[in-house]
């Protein structure tokens, strides 16, 4: 009985969540309440309040389930490149990121909310604080490969793997951040992904 009683509770955790990316990007997160989303999942209001506190609990969920286990592995691919080739391997898995960020549904519609949904301000509530935090350890982790490319001479610019690390970061979002566009996205990054990808990355390899 107790685990029949577990299993139901994560059926109804994740079909809270799922109700919730919905009604995120439909309506967004300002007009959502954790009401909406008991409603929308054919749940009671305490079946939510079980979960979740509010609706940033909820968000860090989504971000936790769809995206925190490739964004874990990403960071620890750019900091294992490959000594042999570390060129290659470092091209390789920006590319992968960014491909299965466009053909994996749950996880564009994690990255979709945070970049387009939640509001960032200066108030810097636990969830500004926990998805920049995200981002430092991604910009971490680039610079630290950046380093290691630098070092083996593979780059042609002097600029600090530091400062390479923040515009590779910029660049990255801005594709994702367009390619997520709601309504008509105005790039299509399962066409020209990785030919983008590469003309940032020409600019950096000797």
């Amino acid at each position: 009985m107790a685990r029949k009683t577990k299993d139901e509770a994560e059926r109804t955790y994740h079909a809270l969540l799922n109700a919730a990316t919905a009604l995120f990007i439909k309506q967004g997160i300002a007009k959502t309440t954790l009401n909406d989303i008991a409603t929308a999942a054919g749940m009671t209001r305490g079946a939510v309040y079980w979960h979740f506190d509010n609706k940033d609990a909820v968000i860090r969920a989504l971000w936790d389930r769809n995206a925190g286990t490739l964004h874990a592995r990403f960071n620890q691919e750019l900091l294992n490149l490959d000594p042999e080739n570390p060129e290659q391997h470092f091209r390789q898995a920006i590319k992968s990121i960014v491909q299965n960020i466009v053909s994996e549904p749950e996880l564009g519609e994690a990255i979709h909310i945070v970049m387009h949904c939640v509001e960032f301000t200066d108030e810097q509530t636990e969830l500004q604080r926990y998805l920049r935090d995200k981002r430092s350890e991604l910009h971490n982790a680039l610079e630290k490969a950046l380093t290691v490319l630098q070092k083996r001479k593979a780059l042609h610019t002097s600029l600090s793997p530091a400062l390479l690390a923040q515009g590779m970061i910029c660049y990255l979002y801005g594709l994702i951040h367009n390619h997520l566009e709601p309504g008509k996205a105005v790039l299509d990054l399962r066409k020209n992904g990785d030919a983008l990808l590469d003309l940032f990355m020409d600019s950096l390899f000797v």
